[in-house]
């Protein structure tokens, strides 16, 4: 793990994204979704339906915000099949790693990534 992030900008250095970014609509989204991974328009679907029916519930647009944020995220990471794989190397090291010095090197990359890849779509 490097502290710097210096793997995640040698990733978007070299690559550009594989699917143009989508705005902040759930329809939008959902292409870009179904354009970058087929299979996980069900959890997308899935979410969905979840965030709006707590926004119902509780009278809140706070729900779908958090969805659309959520879903933004994946899919300004997803561009990058490389960041994207780095991303989930750095989760397992968190969920799995014994040595509380990587965990949080890899946390800190996993903020970096995400922080990274959606400064990189504009």
């Amino acid at each position: 793990m490097s502290q710097d992030g210096t793997v995640t900008r040698q990733i978007l250095r070299q690559l550009g994204g594989s699917a143009p970014i989508s705005d902040r609509y759930q329809a939008a989204l959902r292409a870009a979704v179904a354009r970058l991974d087929p299979a996980a328009l069900a959890r997308f679907e899935a979410d969905w339906t979840t965030a709006t029916a707590r926004a119902r519930d509780e009278y809140s647009l706070l729900p779908a915000r958090y969805f659309v944020e959520h879903w933004f995220s994946w899919v300004a990471v997803e561009r990058w099949p490389a960041l994207a794989a780095r991303l989930r190397a750095c989760e397992r090291v968190v969920a799995e790693s014994p040595d509380r010095a990587e965990r949080r090197a890899a946390a800190a990359e996993i903020s970096q990534i995400l922080r990274q890849a959606e400064t990189a779509t504009g």
